[in-house]
C-alpha cells in the first residue's frame, strides 16, 4: 500500500497527463472471496478523446515489493468523483 517513504501508490501507468487521482480513504474491504483486507481507496478521473470517465478503485496490500495491484470496483461516465467517493466510503464502512 504505502511504500517505505510513506508515499501513496504510483498511478503513472494508469493515468494520462489530463487524468487525476484523488485519495478517498483507507479502510477494510470485503472482497468477492469474503476476505477482509485493508485497502487504500481512490477515485480516478480519466479524460480521453473528449470523453470523461470516473473509476472507483481500491489498492490492497501487495507482498511483492514494488508491485501495485489496482482493483476497479465501479466506473461511471462523466465526472462523478463525489458520487463514487461517497460510494467507496459507504462500501468500506467509513464515515462521511
Amino acid at each position: 500500500m504505502l511504500d517505505s517513504t510513506g508515499a501513496g501508490p504510483d498511478f503513472s501507468l494508469f493515468l494520462g497527463p489530463d487524468d487525476a487521482a484523488e485519495f478517498v480513504g483507507a479502510g477494510p474491504w470485503h472482497d468477492r472471496a469474503g476476505r477482509c483486507l485493508p485497502c487504500l481507496l481512490y477515485v480516478l478521473l480519466h479524460r480521453r478523446d473528449g470523453e470523461v470517465w470516473t473509476h472507483a478503485c481500491r489498492v490492497p496490500p501487495d507482498r511483492r515489493a514494488g508491485h501495485l495491484t489496482l482493483h476497479l470496483e465501479r466506473a461511471l461516465p462523466g465526472d462523478c468523483r463525489a458520487e463514487l467517493a461517497a460510494w467507496l466510503r459507504r462500501r468500506a464502512g467509513l464515515a462521511d
